[in-house]
């Protein structure tokens, strides 16, 4: 691990703040491969996220970090080999980030699973989720990316919410002319990470006024509403969920969340439902599942029986879902 830049810290309250900016980069491929994970884990919760590491049989982790160290927001760019990574409980017991994480691709796709269902991001779809909750990640493609940690009263500062209620993708396409702003992040927190510190205060300044462009629109509509059906277009294929888990996740009382639901003309039960149809209607579609057998279908979109499947699809779309298959597949075909 080598630093750089400078660092002068205060005592606040028995803590110990920064005051300038620092630099450091770490490389396994200095490591020996043995000690490689646990290097890599122990660096990257002291710089970053508490996580484990998990890589594929016969494979060795390569990965390097570069990570600016400033006063309000903390920035590093993070290449790695194929792998996948887990935060636990315990994880975050132990290494408590009190902020938020933003994941922001560079190149490559990865999964990103957390307890209402999983997300996809990749190169114009990044992610921002609460430091302090469990979630696994999946590099089948290895691992380029930018990571932004910011502490929950910066967050509260930029946007007026200290934290997210569940991991929400951030829209970062650079060909969205809306997304200028997410450009220029990128761009600038790259940069400044590959040539080195440059002007730690503006940099910093620079950084949190882009980051209130790209925040704001995607966390000032996060009421319990929507959030829920944000929960239900990521989790509805899941049989778990119901009206009781789906209050638990938003965080309010099931009566609470049945009113919310009856403003918009459609119960909790019935919107999940129309979800899971939806997504039936889809696979029905694709050639992928042209001979699966409905109770698989069924199954693989939450229902609990192919004949519930059966009569929600056939109230729902007027025909039975064999032989709308057939009809939808010679159309395509």
């Amino acid at each position: 691990m080598v630093s750089g830049g400078g660092t002068t810290a205060s005592a606040v309250g028995g803590s110990r703040s920064l005051l300038l900016p620092e630099q450091t980069w770490f490389s396994t491929d200095s490591v020996p491969p043995g000690r490689r994970v646990t290097e890599w884990e122990t660096h990257h919760a002291s710089m970053l996220v508490g996580l484990r590491t998990r890589l594929g049989s016969g494979t060795q982790l390569r990965a390097q970090t570069a990570t600016l160290r400033l006063p309000r927001i903390r920035v590093a760019k993070v290449n790695g080999s194929p792998h996948s990574v887990q935060r636990t409980a315990d994880d975050v017991a132990t290494h408590p980030v009190s902020g938020v994480v933003v994941y922001i691709p560079l190149q490559g796709t990865n999964e990103f699973t957390h307890r209402t269902g999983s997300l996809t991001v990749g190169p114009g779809r990044g992610l921002i989720c609460d430091g302090d909750t469990a979630f696994s990640r999946t590099f089948p493609q290895g691992v380029s990316e930018l990571v932004i940690q910011l502490p929950r009263e910066t967050l509260a500062q930029l946007t007026d919410a200290d934290s997210v209620r569940r991991p929400m993708p951030l829209d970062l396409d650079p060909d969205n002319s809306l997304n200028l702003a997410a450009r220029e992040l990128t761009q600038l927190a790259a940069g400044a990470l590959d040539r080195g510190l440059r002007h730690g205060q503006r940099l910093e300044t620079r950084l949190l006024d882009l980051l209130t462009g790209v925040l704001s629109r995607p966390l000032a509509h996060t009421g319990p509403l929507q959030e829920a059906m944000a929960v239900i277009a990521e989790a509805h294929c899941d049989p778990r969920l119901n009206a009781s888990r789906l209050a638990q996740f938003v965080g309010v009382s099931e009566r609470q969340l049945s009113r919310l639901f009856s403003a918009t003309g459609r119960s909790v039960p019935q919107t999940i439902v129309d979800a899971r149809l939806t997504t039936v209607h889809q696979m029905l579609a694709d050639p992928v599942w042209a001979n699966a057998p409905m109770a698989e279908v069924a199954s693989a979109c939450g229902f609990g029986s192919q004949a519930q499947l059966s009569r929600g699809y056939r109230q729902r779309f007027g025909i039975g879902p064999l032989r709308h298959r057939k009809q939808l597949q010679d159309k395509s075909g």
